[in-house]
């Protein structure tokens, strides 16, 4: 297939790549230009505008940091909607929203084209490695056209009814996570500040009955003060507010999210917005006063 891909950043660059292993003709744009450069060595196509990219696609894939980015290559003359073809699916795997996820699609329609949302579950090793989780929503007929592409990127496909259910799972997802990270932070700051060793806590609590590969992940950069961002906290701030604004929407309660997203602001106000979200650790470390 013809395939246009708007965003290669971390996670976009590695899934263009693996689109254009599988033998789909990909063409790639990205805000940054540099960024495309060494998927055109290995044999991609070069857009100069986001309408380039999407005109004449069979698949425009967008890979993008928020709503904001999506609706920014999205609209005006140069956007992708402009070069959006009938019979041609966009597949968003941005996380930006339930909100979003409606109002693309009404846009994408008005053009006789298909809207697929599939948010992604996974770092960019999986990436790498086309071993992330796709969770797809969409119609029928468009999730058919567009499954050959998810599965030359991912491991899993999770399909689901519509585009807003998609966007919504992802969420549901990254709000749990969050508070995860968040409680696990704050477990290992109670530990330390209390005189424990911190590589016996990360040892202990792995090998109790709440063990999850998150935490033996972030463990392992909590004690090697490796806070390089595999997932920033400025992104896992916008996934909190994005959760609560679909629960205001639905009428759900989300006091937890809204204690998480206090704490991922807070580190972004310490300066630790562009580090890994693990660094909150540190946040509640220099709250108890211990030496970083």
């Amino acid at each position: 297939m013809k395939i246009g891909f708007i965003g290669t950043g971390t996670m976009g660059a590695p899934m263009a790549n693996n689109l254009r292993k599988s033998g789909h003709t990909v063409t790639v744009w990205n805000r940054t230009p540099t960024r495309i450069e060494p998927l055109v060595k290995k044999g991609a196509r070069s857009a100069a505008t986001p309408r380039e990219a999407a005109a004449g696609q069979d698949l425009v894939f967008l890979c993008l940091s928020d709503e904001k980015a999506v609706d920014a290559v999205l609209d005006g003359p140069d956007g992708a909607l402009a070069g959006l073809g009938q019979g041609a699916v966009l597949v968003d795997t941005s996380t930006a929203g339930v909100r979003s996820a409606r109002s693309v699609e009404e846009r994408v329609r008005a053009k006789g084209a298909s809207f697929v949302a599939a948010p992604l579950l996974g770092s960019k090793a999986a990436a790498d490695k086309a071993q992330i989780t796709i969770v797809a929503g969409g119609p029928v007929e468009a999730r058919e056209k567009v499954r050959p592409a998810l599965r030359a990127i991912s491991a899993r496909v999770i399909e689901l009814e519509s585009a807003p259910q998609a966007a919504l799972m992802k969420l549901v997802v990254n709000s749990v996570g969050g508070a995860m990270m968040a409680a696990y932070a704050e477990g290992l700051a109670l530990g330390a500040s209390g005189g424990l060793d911190l590589a016996r806590v990360v040892e202990t609590l792995q090998a109790s009955s709440f063990h999850s590969p998150l935490f033996l992940m972030k463990g392992e950069q909590i004690l090697a003060k490796d806070w390089a961002p595999r997932f920033a906290v400025s992104l896992a701030e916008k996934d909190q507010r994005l959760a609560q604004e679909a629960a205001a929407d639905q009428g759900a309660k989300m006091p937890v999210t809204s204690a998480v997203r206090r704490l991922f602001t807070d580190a972004i106000e310490s300066g630790r917005g562009g580090d890994d979200m693990c660094a909150v650790a540190d946040v509640y470390f220099g709250w108890a006063g211990l030496k970083k």
